[in-house]
């Protein structure tokens, strides 16, 4: 038996199973995207931030209440994490999120009900699906094409990539000497009649 939270207990409703399903999936593919070494349905508090950014706004007190407020108040305190196979504890969540939004924000929700607010935050969330992926993109510059144009470089620079422009790595930086010999530390064996 799911415990119904106070804004469902007020209208007497609990939120659709596939209104909850949908939730966990776009939670699910901001946690895929910023937590790649943990299971996808643990959301981490980086995923978190990246969403509350994503879909709630860029707003510096929004964004640091629900990282102190919310994310703290229903992560599971041993692993850090928010369980997304928990249908009940992401339904906790969007209670949590309609509160904490609708006390940064009292002049545009100050008299609308919490009920309310938690569905514009469930649209907002649904709205956006995926993480926004900012890719590099090339420089507009006009030496940038020069720098990177393998072939024009001279001198050490130019040993340090091969006739394709890729890069030799170690080899292209260091003279490497083989260590062998009489001695210990000569290096170069073979080359003492090349010398004379």
């Amino acid at each position: 038996s799911l415990e119904l939270s106070n804004t469902q207990r007020i209208y007497g409703k609990m939120a659709s199973g596939s209104e909850i399903d949908d939730v966990c999936e776009v939670f699910r593919n901001f946690n895929i995207l910023n937590s790649k070494d943990k299971p996808p349905n643990k959301m981490t508090s980086k995923a978190w931030g990246k969403m509350v950014q994503d879909c709630l706004g860029k707003d510096t007190t929004i964004r640091q209440r629900m990282d102190s407020s919310v994310f703290p108040y229903v992560q599971d305190k041993t692993t850090k994490t928010l369980d997304l196979t928990d249908k009940a504890k992401v339904d906790k969540v969007l209670d949590k999120m309609a509160e904490v939004y609708k006390e940064c924000k009292p002049k545009e929700e100050k008299d609308t009900p919490v009920a309310e607010v938690r569905q514009k935050l469930v649209k907002r969330i649904l709205d956006k699906k995926n993480p926004e992926v900012h890719a590099t993109k090339t420089s507009a510059t006009g030496g940038v094409d020069r720098m990177t144009d393998t072939s024009k470089y001279t001198g050490a620079h130019k040993e340090r990539f091969d006739d394709s422009g890729k890069g030799k790595g170690v080899t292209g930086r260091e003279d490497r000497f083989e260590k062998s010999g009489y001695v210990g530390q000569y290096k170069g064996a073979g080359t003492f009649d090349k010398e004379k």
